[in-house]
């Protein structure tokens, strides 16, 4: 059974681990490295305790194993804070097709609704993370920029495309 619920302290360590996973096996996937990851620094603790209402990190859960993460923030600032920005999308491809992905993406949409001020979400994939560009799309996401060559890693690089939801 899955379960999505938001993140807290007791969460920190396996988040941490899935978040090093991630990126050690998919780098290209994601605009950090493992050496200038928040999560991943000492500043972890404040990804997932933040207190300013602005941030949240939700976990997707296969029995006591967490298999998946989505973060989403709102944009600080008077002419930015109607954005919220999807970041973090990470579900381990052993746990894949399972509906984990799309009820981690729903879980972020639906907290984004509630935020009174948020009127669109945006996000940012890249052409080496196929399964989840299907995956913003078909939950309503459209295009609206594209950067070739906007990551490059040990020699790869690839496009990253902007995507937007317009929430209202």
């Amino acid at each position: 059974m899955i379960e999505v619920r938001q993140l807290n302290l007791g969460d920190l360590e396996a988040l941490v681990a899935l978040r090093a996973e991630a990126l050690a096996n998919h780098p290209l996937a994601f605009g950090a490295t493992s050496d200038e990851d928040r999560l991943l620094s000492s500043r972890g603790k404040e990804v997932v305790a933040d207190t300013s209402g602005q941030s949240v990190v939700f976990g997707g859960f296969e029995g006591d194993v967490l298999e998946g993460i989505v973060g989403l923030h709102q944009a600080a600032g008077g002419k930015r804070r109607h954005k919220g920005m999807v970041w973090g999308m990470y579900v381990r491809p052993s746990a894949r097709r399972k509906g984990i992905g799309h009820a981690l993406l729903e879980a972020a949409i639906g907290h984004a609704r509630s935020w009174p001020d948020v009127r669109q979400l945006q996000l940012s994939v890249t052409d080496a993370a196929g399964e989840a560009r299907r995956l913003y799309l078909s939950a309503g996401f459209t295009e609206w920029g594209r950067e070739p060559r906007s990551l490059s890693w040990q020699g790869q690089v690839t496009d990253e495309s902007h995507l937007v939801l317009i929430l209202q």
